[in-house]
């Protein structure tokens, strides 16, 4: 009582100056033994409207992300997002060049609201910033951590302070 499957042909036909090669199967003597389930795939309109959706939030942290390097005259701007699970905080980055350990994003977790933090000789995980600002946000369901950093000591002042806020309040909308 084995299962036997056909053997494989090849057939070569010419068309013109071309070859091409078909390769058919026979079909095995007992179909039960060789289905395959089917997966089931999403349809493209699915699959465009979720890369939209995703577009339209990385252009827009994009924008804001040249306005902070730009005009605000920042080193980096850096976007984590994160969420609760199996009793710790997990952390994504979506973009920038700092990477941040776990313990320094759980400890920017406990800051309320906006925090600036200031070291002369430089951050201890990243030495070449001297001063940080540090945002919490929640967009369209969503937490993020916005950390806006600087090579510069003192560049954080109310008036840089208050054209963050503003560019966080325009990205709400």
């Amino acid at each position: 009582m084995g299962i036997t499957f056909g053997k494989r042909k090849l057939k070569i036909k010419i068309m013109g100056d071309k070859e091409t090669a078909n390769e058919e199967l026979n079909q095995p003597h007992n179909e039960q033994f060789h289905t395959v389930p089917k997966i089931p795939q999403t349809s493209d309109e699915k699959a465009v409207v979720q890369t939209k959706k995703n577009t339209g939030f990385r252009d827009l942290l994009q924008n804001i992300y040249d306005i902070a390097i730009n005009k605000l005259n920042l080193s980096d701007f850096t976007v984590y997002t994160y969420y609760y699970c199996d009793d710790r905080y997990q952390f994504r980055k979506i973009m920038g060049r700092a990477t941040l350990n776990e313990i320094l994003l759980e400890k920017y977790l406990s800051f309320n609201g906006l925090t600036i933090i200031r070291r002369a000789s430089g951050l201890s995980e990243s030495g070449e910033y001297r001063s940080r600002l540090v945002t919490l946000m929640n967009y369209k369901d969503n937490d993020y951590i916005l950390i806006w950093s600087s090579i510069l000591y003192e560049i954080f002042n109310e008036e840089k302070i208050l054209e963050i806020k503003k560019l966080m309040e325009e990205m709400r909308d």
